[in-house]
């Protein structure tokens, strides 16, 4: 698999469960935080599940198990990504492509922030465009603590959902706007790229009330867990390079916006996400 698929095995992937019927009941404001076993892969996967962890093909690194809510869950995985996914409230992937030679000498060449901005926009962003022509980067920030320099970028999907939304009441009903998060960085010759999707913007609309600021707070904290809790190879101790709270609190005013023109992309407004 080549860069270039990134995004759309995460389209892919992420929308793999939602042609399957969904449940009848409502959902509830807050899913409750117990969790539940970890599914049985659907396919045979490429990693493996052990102590509640899964462990990355040649065990690059592993990490727990997300906690899923209803039955309906599942992990998949290629040699380079795997996706966790319930219908209700998570869609977590994590991708780790060694790079190849060219990519090497680009890193080395250029700033990293540089370097994760053209990434991000050339080939997540690309084919995010690719299936939902009206994705866009609504904000994204440089954290040159993290791994010496990460990225974290915020995209907004105009029908880009891995969940299924409650029926509409009028079929002209502009399509949900999906928002996901993603975390960038560069480690031991390995591009990461860790995602999640806010299910409950589409899931929940009539009572989310979640201004932009808040939304940014919440995805950036679920994917700054995520990296905490990684292991790195077989034997490595937590991470420590994971951004704390107060980083993205201090970082608010930071510019360092990373659009298909490298040029901030304007906040979101009510209208534009579809609220």
């Amino acid at each position: 698999m080549t860069l270039r698929s990134l995004a759309l095995f995460l389209l892919v992937a992420g929308t793999a469960l939602r042609s399957e019927p969904t449940p009848t009941t409502a959902l509830a404001p807050t899913p409750p935080a117990s969790p539940t076993p970890a599914p049985a892969p659907r396919l045979k996967l490429h990693g493996r599940i052990e102590a509640e962890r899964y462990f990355a093909p040649g065990d690059l690194y592993s990490v727990p198990l997300p906690v899923f809510h209803g039955t309906d869950s599942a992990v998949m995985d290629t040699a380079e990504i795997v996706v966790f996914k319930d219908k209700v409230s998570t869609l977590l992937t994590i991708a780790a492509f060694k790079m190849p030679a060219y990519a090497k000498w680009e890193f080395e060449g250029m700033e990293p922030k540089d370097y994760l901005i053209a990434f991000f926009r050339d080939n997540i962003l690309r084919d995010y465009r690719h299936e939902f022509p009206e994705s866009s980067i609504e904000s994204a920030r440089f954290l040159p603590e993290v791994y010496a320099g990460a990225m974290v970028a915020f995209t907004l999907m105009p029908g880009g959902s891995a969940f299924t939304p409650p029926a509409p009441a009028s079929p002209l009903a502009p399509a949900p706007v999906a928002k996901r998060g993603h975390l960038v960085f560069v480690r031991n010759g390995y591009i990461y790229v860790i995602a999640a999707e806010l299910a409950e913007r589409v899931t929940q609309p009539a009572t989310y009330k979640l201004t932009t600021q808040e939304e940014d707070r919440l995805l950036f904290g679920r994917l700054a867990a995520v990296l905490e809790a990684l292991r790195f190879g077989p034997d490595i101790k937590p991470s420590t390079a994971a951004p704390s709270s107060a980083d993205e609190d201090e970082d608010d005013e930071d510019e360092d916006a990373a659009p298909a023109d490298a040029q901030p992309a304007p906040p979101a407004t009510p209208e534009s996400r579809g609220n």
